[in-house]
């Protein structure tokens, strides 16, 4: 009786040992990639897992609130949704979401870039659209896809420019183009632009399609004090009809001044003159016939002169309040055809002022002013208020 214990005993304790043992065995656990922060490129970055690609997620939300003005009663009507237009509207609302998406990687042969602007806008009724902003590739110096074009300098640094900007090239495009930068802020870029996104039509004429990309370079320099730029652009012009063509350019410069005033106070200014392109020197141009050539009645294609100006300021007052403001200025020669005049010129003005309760959230008043002056068709003028709310994160 006490073998047959204890063989049971010596069992049982054998067991308990074995059991203890796999219950102390380790357990194998699956790798983990945890999300890293990235700080080499600025806040908001972190590591792709399992890759060494930076990227950074952002979004915009904003919603606008407009009311349209024709502000006289002179029969050159160049607000067309104005209130005071048979069928217009006499306001919009507007609500558009923003995404973006921005990775960055070191590589051997420097960095390799990608950025994505989409937003989605819904407005007049709640009709939905979708626009990529941009969509570019930035490896070294150069630059592949849609972006902002290399001519534009102070474009719509100031004020929220919705239907007027203050007569200046605020253009984004398909681009290939290449930056040379010298060091100490100084920098050369060369782009070959789609002509398509630069054309303002023909008059008494029809454009021949695309033949020739727009040739951009500028020099910029940005340094502690602000910037500076000059830029020059070819624009090829042909007629369908007559097979006539010309080339046109334009040349512009600017500068814009950090100003030891209040917080982030900015002022800058920029002019200049364009040949058969007129977006060149605004994207909003209001006239008669705002073109880039005219077919004469002799059958000619001349091409149309332009010039602008165009100056601007923002300044934060407090942590909380900001104000902007812009003017521009563009003058349009159209030549004289079949003895009338189709010579004009725009005046705009612009102002925002705004309220950010919280970093990230600003609440504003703005408004947009345009007059309109022609030779032979009289003048006009409209006037656009509204309210914006936008939520950045």
């Amino acid at each position: 009786m006490n073998i047959k214990r204890l063989v049971l005993g010596t069992a049982a304790g054998a067991l308990a040992v074995t059991g203890a043992q796999a219950a102390d065995l380790p357990v194998v656990v699956e790798p983990v990639d945890y999300v890293r922060i990235c700080d080499a490129f600025g806040t908001g970055f972190y590591y792709i897992p399992g890759t060494e690609t930076c990227l950074r997620v952002a979004g915009r939300i904003r919603a606008d609130y407009n009311a349209f003005f024709n502000t006289d009663d002179s029969d050159f009507k160049i607000l067309g949704n104005a209130y005071d237009v048979r069928g217009g509207n006499g306001y919009r609302f507007r609500a558009r979401a923003y995404i973006y998406l921005d990775s960055r990687t070191n590589t051997e042969f420097g960095l390799l870039r990608t950025f994505t602007e989409v937003y989605f806008t819904s407005e007049y009724g709640g009709g939905l659209s979708t626009t990529l902003n941009r969509a570019f590739i930035q490896f070294g110096g150069l630059t592949f896809g849609r972006t902002q074009s290399f001519y534009d300098f102070l474009d719509a640094s100031y004020t929220p420019a919705q239907f007027f900007n203050a007569d200046l090239s605020d253009v984004t495009t398909n681009v290939l183009a290449y930056t040379f930068a010298f060091g100490n802020g100084f920098s050369a870029s060369v782009s070959l632009e789609d002509s398509l996104s630069r054309r303002s039509g023909i008059f008494n004429g029809i454009y021949q399609g695309s033949r020739v990309p727009d040739i951009v370079g500028n020099i910029r320099v940005d340094q502690g004090w602000g910037s500076a730029q000059l830029m020059a652009a070819g624009h090829y012009v042909e007629e369908l009809r007559s097979g006539d063509e010309e080339y046109g350019f334009a040349v512009s410069a600017g500068v814009n001044v950090n100003v030891p005033f209040g917080t982030g106070t900015q002022v800058g200014i920029q002019g200049g003159y364009t040949h058969g392109a007129l977006q060149y020197v605004g994207t909003t141009i209001i006239g008669p016939a705002a073109t880039d050539g005219v077919v004469t009645g002799a059958g000619d294609l001349e091409l149309v002169e332009a010039f602008n100006v165009s100056g601007g300021f923002s300044t934060s007052f407090t942590p909380t309040i900001s104000l902007a403001g812009q003017v521009g200025y563009v003058w349009v020669d159209q030549h004289e055809v079949l003895k009338t005049s189709y010579d004009f010129s725009n005046l705009d003005v612009q102002g925002f002022l705004g309220y950010s309760p919280v970093s990230g959230f600003v609440m504003g008043v703005g408004a947009e002013f345009k007059y309109v002056d022609t030779d032979d068709f009289g003048e006009g003028s409209a006037l656009s208020t509204f309210f914006r709310a936008q939520r950045t994160f």
